[in-house]
């Protein structure tokens, strides 16, 4: 790595209020198209706490989002 692209990581961190060792492994997830934390990313979906139905009033509100 130059010192150039060390100093950009360095700022983008700062901005973002992450490390540097973070901003890397977020772009080797994107780079590489895979999740490094799947069962954080599983848990973080769960907690959204999303209001939901039973299937078949969910299924119909699918369905009436899908069709024009």
């Amino acid at each position: 790595m130059s010192p150039e692209q060390r100093r950009r990581l360095e700022r983008l961190a700062r901005h973002e209020g992450k490390s540097v060792g973070a901003i890397v492994r977020q772009a080797i997830e994107k780079y590489t198209g895979e999740s490094l934390g799947e069962q954080d990313d599983l848990a973080a979906v769960f907690a959204l706490d999303l209001p939901v139905s039973d299937w078949t009033d969910m299924k119909a509100e699918i369905i009436r989002a899908a069709t024009p």
